[in-house]
């Protein structure tokens, strides 16, 4: 029987709060100080420059840091076919990357809006490489991914500036 260090963790951060993808990259830069070779693949963020995609980008430029995304889903485009897309490189990692962690940002997204098949996702997930810990962030945790998550951590949305007309802020949002 494998121990918890050799299959590896599946955590996912969900819930409506602002954070999410920011803990998520706060456990990349603490695994990437062990010494951990960290990939990155987003699900609805497009090519819009990030911060976080700057840092680890140039500072670690050997780091595979992916969009697969038109960015808002409420904007116009397929975004469907992205994500199948995405996905389809998803699984690659899943299988293939020689590294300790791999961060599936707004996967859950994608699975909630129908893009992709929450079973296949939980399959797939569940039969990764091992010794491979996956972070999944995103609204709308569907109950396939939940029941073989080992972590679940809920971030909850007390208050936020967005609502109060402040847009976006660049180095706190993006």
């Amino acid at each position: 029987m494998l121990n918890e260090k050799d299959r590896g963790l599946l955590l996912n951060l969900t819930g409506d709060g602002k954070g999410k993808s920011s803990s998520a990259f706060g456990v990349a830069i603490r695994a990437i100080g062990w010494g951990w070779s960290v990939a990155v693949l987003q699900f609805i963020k497009n090519d819009r420059p990030t911060g976080e995609r700057n840092f680890f980008t140039t500072r670690f430029p050997e780091m595979i840091f992916e969009c697969c995304g038109l960015g808002l889903t409420t904007k116009p485009g397929d975004h469907a076919g992205m994500a199948r897309r995405g996905w389809e490189r998803g699984k690659e990692l899943l299988n293939g990357f020689e590294g300790e962690l791999l961060i599936l940002d707004e996967l859950n997204i994608a699975i909630r809006n129908g893009y992709l098949d929450p079973a296949e996702v939980a399959q797939v997930l569940r039969k990764r490489k091992c010794g491979l810990n996956v972070i999944v962030t995103g609204r709308g945790i569907c109950p396939e991914i939940a029941a073989i998550s080992d972590l679940i951590s809920e971030i909850k949305d007390v208050r936020h500036p967005y609502r109060e007309g402040v847009k976006a802020q660049k180095g706190l949002d993006y």
